[in-house]
């Protein structure tokens, strides 16, 4: 909302010209485009609008340009009024989720194996595939490397059943409560297999993630 803010101020002193009708819409229309198809199917997620601000660039450097001989103070008063958010994007609280802290909590389970739920979530653990022990991950069938893709692809459901019933123990991770659940066959083995056969335990939230772990019901 800042940075939104800082855009519009910029753009009300400038004259019309192909810069604010380029800057403008740049700066403003990505960010509410996502905002109103919110209520219809969440989809705001602020890297995706990062690009927007190449527009609030743009006219903070024509609004200084037209400001001449005050150009220093203007330069000034900029930089103060970007310096919160600056700093803030700078902190792990203006992230959605911690993903250190996800694979650190992975590694410190009890578990023979771990499901992502959904498959896209692997990529928490992804950022430092070396850096801790991960348990099993049994719902992969090729790395993202090896198939080319951003999170690896998984096995057919039947072959994640049988995996997961040769496990004793196994560590969930999920979005946190509330986000709807990925509706694909993949996704719905995993939560029939684990509501059948095992038993939750110790659940941990982490920015960003739940991390339940399961064992095998007797």
């Amino acid at each position: 909302m800042r940075a939104t803010t800082l855009a519009l101020t910029c753009a009300a002193p400038l004259r019309q010209g192909p810069l604010p009708r380029l800057a403008l819409p740049l700066a403003l229309l990505p960010a509410l485009t996502l905002i109103l198809l919110t209520p219809l199917k969440p989809l705001y997620v602020d890297r995706y609008v990062l690009y927007g601000h190449a527009g609030t660039a743009l006219l903070i450097g024509a609004a200084l340009d037209r400001l001449g001989r005050t150009r220093i103070l203007a330069v000034a008063a900029a930089t103060l009024a970007l310096l919160p958010v600056t700093l803030h994007l700078r902190t792990p609280e203006s992230r959605t989720d911690d993903a250190a802290a996800i694979t650190r909590a992975i590694a410190a389970t009890r578990s023979d194996g771990v499901l992502y739920l959904p498959s896209r979530r692997r990529v928490w653990s992804l950022a430092t595939p070396h850096a801790f022990p991960h348990p099993r991950d049994l719902a992969l069938d090729r790395a993202p490397a090896a198939s080319g893709t951003l999170y690896g692809t998984e096995v057919p459901p039947p072959v994640i059943r049988t995996r997961m019933l040769a496990t004793e123990r196994i560590v969930a991770v999920s979005d946190p409560p509330g986000q709807p659940p990925d509706e694909t066959p993949q996704e719905e083995t995993k939560r029939r297999v684990l509501a059948q056969y095992f038993v939750p335990g110790r659940v941990q939230d982490v920015r960003g993630a739940r991390i339940t772990e399961y064992i095998r019901a007797p």
